[in-house]
């Protein structure tokens, strides 16, 4: 089943520029615009078998406010979107300002979907890469290069070069950017494990 990303934001704008920046990093997962609260409720209440499966939902921060007590029942981590602020929580929701670019607002996420609001263990996500996958992805996001990740784990670099190919037929894309945000999103690395350049 195919994990979907909700927004709900009443300027459509800034909505589509938010579902460009996630979908250029998740390319695999579907992310879709929800013109309303209500709309979005019908999808996530529906009963049949094309029930999208939501992992994370970003919603503007004054429909947050009216609809609180609704997205703290959810088990997903909820997204309150700000401009020009800087908060990192409302009503225990984490915030994400979307008048940051694209860069900040990846290091923002990244570093909120570790730190606040309500959070669930993702772990039937991970389901889709096997124990030895994750480890592989684990050190792929440290900076490890194939030959480190081969002697940490004790297998051959040819073993390595299989993994790091099955995780990215399996999640659909292979840029290290794309692959800290989905084992960020996913818990599988804090954020204070990632290695960056500098």
């Amino acid at each position: 089943m195919q994990s979907t990303i909700g927004i709900v934001e009443n300027e459509f704008v800034s909505a589509v520029g938010l579902q460009n920046i996630l979908q250029s990093f998740l390319p695999t997962v579907d992310i879709v615009i929800y013109e309303s609260i209500d709309a979005l409720k019908k999808e996530v209440e529906r009963q049949d078998g094309n029930r999208p499966y939501f992992v994370h939902f970003f919603v503007s921060e004054h429909l947050l406010e009216k609809h609180r007590d609704y997205f703290h029942c959810l088990p997903q981590i909820t997204f309150a979107l700000i401009r020009n602020r800087q908060l990192t929580t409302i009503n225990d929701f984490p915030c994400l300002d979307i008048s940051l670019n694209q860069q900040a607002m990846l290091e923002q996420l990244i570093c909120l979907r570790q730190a606040g609001g309500k959070h669930r263990s993702n772990n039937e996500n991970n389901s889709v890469l096997s124990k030895r996958e994750q480890e592989v992805l684990k050190l792929i996001v440290k900076g490890k290069l194939n030959k480190e990740i081969a002697d940490e784990l004790f297998i051959s670099l040819n073993t390595v070069i299989t993994h790091r190919a099955h995780i990215t037929n399996k999640l659909g894309f292979r840029s290290v950017p794309a692959l800290t945000v989905y084992a960020v999103m996913n818990g599988l690395i804090k954020s204070s494990e990632i290695y960056t350049q500098g």
